[in-house]
């Protein structure tokens, strides 16, 4: 009877022991959300984070053994790059959800990262989510996302655009940038010479004494020449040379930095339309530079989202540079060339142009390349249309169709 006493207070001392630790699961580096418990093929950790004198970790100080580990800062090894790449492709597959999920485990890693807490907000206004729309929105604006404007007009926000919620964060967002704008001064706009960077890819086995196609690809709005020039490996064997600019006026998107091809100011003002006719310029400006610097023979112009309205106006005002246009998820403004720059469609038709546009793109409506051919044809240009299953992007597929429409494969 003793014996059994004697187990059973040994039992119960042993229970009161585990009960002072507590355990917790814990997932290292995963990709994990809210309703996804995933660690990318790795067991869960299981750690006792006991009490000094009790524990496994007794005798030593708190947080010790962390500090010393070999492995303390693996977290730091996190791809975040990949991650944003999976909530921009969900986003541009239309999978508004899943492309949410992503961005807040991409965020819960970043959390000043204002260009992606405003792309969750977009996802929000996508879903029909007002009150999270507008609550991501006023983050992103504390993060650096301050181009209030852009919020403005964004067609993310259409599902949103009227309710209470959309239209008190926007007034009050409005009034935090006039006021930020009224303390800082007046500002004032002067022309001036600047330096900007290009990247140049040469076809393997490129040889300095051989006549090479050139093709110029103007990016889209907020990115930059390194993120479009990665069409490069897109190409089947491109056997041309590829150049992309930097659009001259930087933006910056939370905590990267990208580009615009006009000044961030309103459409009437002086100063943003010389910005654009001066955008026109350094592009013609530096393909005359390339055919000095290269043997180059046909020459094409692709552009994406902004970058394609900068293709259409450039590449009809310079038509002489150019055999051929290439414009992917863009517009086309008639009334800027005809209006502003006097030019006459029809003297320009010699060109070829391709016209490229995703069914599901929802940043520029399929409706705006659609219009673009329509026009164009009506003035006599030879247009190719292509639509493609996607949204608001540069698909593999369809570049590969342009380099085909270019004879270039």
């Amino acid at each position: 009877m003793m014996a059994r006493v004697f187990k059973l207070v040994a039992i119960l001392c042993a229970l009161m022991l585990t009960a002072s630790c507590s355990i917790t699961i814990t997932c290292g580096d995963s990709d994990h959300d809210d309703d996804e418990q995933v660690c990318k093929g790795r067991p869960c950790k299981k750690e006792q984070p006991c009490d000094e004198k009790s524990g496994p970790q007794a005798g030593k100080k708190p947080g010790q053994k962390g500090l010393y580990d070999p492995k303390t800062g693996a977290f730091l090894d996190f791809d975040l790059k990949e991650l944003e790449k999976r909530a921009r492709e969900a986003y541009e597959a239309g999978e508004y959800e899943k492309a949410a999920r992503l961005y807040l485990n991409l965020l819960r890693r970043n959390i000043t990262d204002g260009g992606n807490i405003y792309n969750l907000a977009c996802c929000y206004g996508l879903l029909g989510k007002p009150k999270l729309a507008a609550n991501f929105l006023e983050r992103a604006y504390k993060a650096g996302f301050n181009d209030v404007e852009w919020i403005k007009f964004d067609p993310d926000f259409e599902k949103v655009r009227d309710s209470e919620e959309f239209q008190s964060t926007i007034a009050c967002l409005e009034g935090q940038a006039k006021r930020k704008s009224e303390g800082a001064g007046k500002p004032i706009y002067i022309s001036a010479e600047a330096e900007f960077r290009c990247r140049v890819m040469l076809p393997d086995g490129f040889d300095p004494n051989k006549t090479y196609p050139l093709l110029v690809g103007l990016h889209g709005y907020g990115s930059d020449p390194e993120n479009f020039a990665g069409l490069w490996k897109r190409f089947d064997n491109p056997q041309f040379i590829y150049a992309v600019p930097q659009a001259p006026y930087p933006y910056l998107r939370g905590n990267e930095q990208g580009y615009s091809w006009s000044a961030p100011l309103p459409d009437d003002d002086p100063a943003g339309e010389r910005s654009k006719l001066e955008s026109e310029e350094y592009v013609a400006k530096l393909v005359k530079h390339l055919k000095k610097e290269y043997k180059v023979g046909d020459t094409y112009l692709l552009g994406f989202s902004q970058g394609c309205g900068m293709t259409y106006t450039t590449g009809i005002k310079y038509h002489e540079l150019f055999k051929g246009l290439i414009c992917f998820g863009g517009w086309f403004s008639k009334d800027w060339l005809v209006d502003k720059a006097g030019i006459d469609l029809k003297e320009m038709n010699d060109l070829r142009v391709f016209i490229a546009h995703g069914s599901k793109d929802t940043l520029v409506k399929i409706e705006e390349g659609e219009k673009a051919k329509d026009i164009l044809k009506e003035y006599g240009y030879n247009v190719t249309f292509y639509v493609f299953d996607g949204a608001h992007a540069v698909p593999e597929q369809a570049l590969r169709e342009a380099q085909s429409w270019m004879g270039l494969n």
